[in-house]
């Protein structure tokens, strides 16, 4: 017994576009994700509550650690730090073998600058007679007081040493009273002045450094005069 079946139209199957293949899928290629519908235990959500407290915690103490340590530091070592810049020229002059020179700013530990502005060999004055192989020097000064409080000058703190470093003082302003010598005084907050010393040497001495010291609380400054 036959059966009859239908033949296939013209339209069967249905032609697919290419470019509409990204429309369809099928079964074998798809992917099921399922979700966890379990809720967390109580345990679990307060372990890691507790857990992400605790590592805050640390990270806030750390902080204020940090910040404590550096505001002791700047307390017990502020001073130092501020004192560990040096003022400038308090570096230069600072011993006989390393002399600072003629138009040097030098500076001391009381905060008084120096300075040579010049230098006069083989003066001559009328108050002090001319002695076969000896020769006056005229040194012109200026002293700075950058410092908030007085000092005191003399000039007695300076010397002028030969390259032996043997000493010679200088002559007493009574003696040279006209050419407007040091002497000795107090030096007021941010006021200066200009002043000479006089030194009679032995002749042609060029290795002369003047040495300046300030009192107890400043080291010796040291001004070649080459």
């Amino acid at each position: 017994m036959s059966q009859y079946y239908p033949q296939p139209g013209p339209f069967y199957p249905p032609e697919q576009n290419p470019e509409d293949d990204d429309d369809y899928y099928y079964e074998d290629d798809f992917e099921y994700e399922y979700e966890d519908d379990e809720p967390e235990s109580s345990a679990n959500f307060f372990t890691r509550y507790a857990l992400t407290c605790f590592t805050g915690g640390c990270l806030v103490f750390l902080c204020l650690a940090c910040c404590g340590l550096f505001i002791s530091g700047l307390w017990l070592f502020g001073d130092s730090l501020i004192a560990a810049t040096p003022i400038p020229g308090s570096d230069i002059g600072l011993s006989f073998g390393d002399p600072a020179f003629p138009g040097d700013e030098v500076v001391n530990e009381q905060g008084v600058k120096l300075i040579v502005l010049d230098v006069n060999r083989d003066a001559a004055l009328a108050t002090i007679p001319a002695v076969e192989g000896r020769e006056l020097i005229i040194i012109t000064i200026e002293l700075v007081n950058l410092g908030e409080a007085e000092v005191n000058f003399n000039e007695t703190d300076f010397l002028l040493l030969n390259r032996f470093e043997e000493a010679y003082t200088p002559t007493p302003s009574t003696t040279v009273a006209d050419i407007n010598p040091l002497g000795r005084g107090v030096l007021p907050p941010g006021e200066g002045l200009e002043a000479r010393l006089v030194f009679e040497v032995i002749a042609d001495e060029f290795e002369l450094v003047l040495t300046w010291d300030g009192g107890p609380e400043s080291e010796p400054r040291y001004i070649s005069l080459r």
